[in-house]
């Protein structure tokens, strides 16, 4: 994989989790689950938006990766994934209230047994340096939710808002380095300052 798509695999992996959890269960499609803006789900039932990416701040990566003898990469950036899921049914208004309930139910279950996203059954490259991607439900206020939905002249629909990191985004930048590969020690006489 290249070394900028860390965000794709990891939505993808959210994506293919609520996929497998929801169809046929509660869905009849896997179709009716996707990546969208709220102002653009089309014939999606459950969409999964990703809107803020931030920088991780409780990692900072200071020191050149090691590529084998003769090359080193710049650092990573790495970032926190802030999504929010929304739910679009067409269903029968009398049963559709209690249906997204149990949709929203199931996206928690989910989410909170998969809280360390296993990276191979999600579909996701694993990373040597072993950290994971978490996914963690966000405390949010009522107002701070309501900001974050921006569909002008559409009332706010009750969403779940989830992080999920770190993203490790791999530097393109790359150095040439010579190893040491002679060391010289000159012994001196302390006494008379001689070789």
């Amino acid at each position: 994989m290249a070394d900028y798509t860390r965000i794709a695999e990891i939505g993808s992996g959210i994506l293919a989790l609520l996929k497998e959890a929801l169809v046929p269960e509660l869905l009849s499609s896997v179709d009716q689950v996707g990546l969208c803006s709220p102002e653009d789900h089309g014939d999606f039932a459950v969409g999964i938006w990703l809107y803020d990416i931030r920088e991780d701040t409780d990692i900072q990566m200071h020191e050149m990766v090691n590529l084998g003898h003769k090359s080193q990469r710049y650092p990573s950036a790495y970032v926190t994934l802030r999504y929010m899921i929304t739910l679009y049914l067409q269903s029968d208004l009398k049963y559709r209230a209690i249906q997204e309930h149990q949709i929203m139910g199931k996206i928690i279950q989910t989410l909170k047994d998969h809280a360390l996203l296993e990276e191979e059954a999600a579909g996701l490259v694993p990373e040597p340096s072993g950290m994971g991607v978490r996914i963690q439900m966000q405390e949010l206020s009522t107002e701070e939710k309501m900001r974050i939905w921006t569909v002008p002249n559409v009332p706010y629909k009750t969403s779940l808002f989830y992080k999920a990191g770190p993203a490790e985004i791999k530097s393109a930048r790359r150095k040439t380095v010579s190893r040491v590969r002679e060391v010289q020690y000159w012994l001196t006489d302390e006494k008379e300052g001689k070789l």
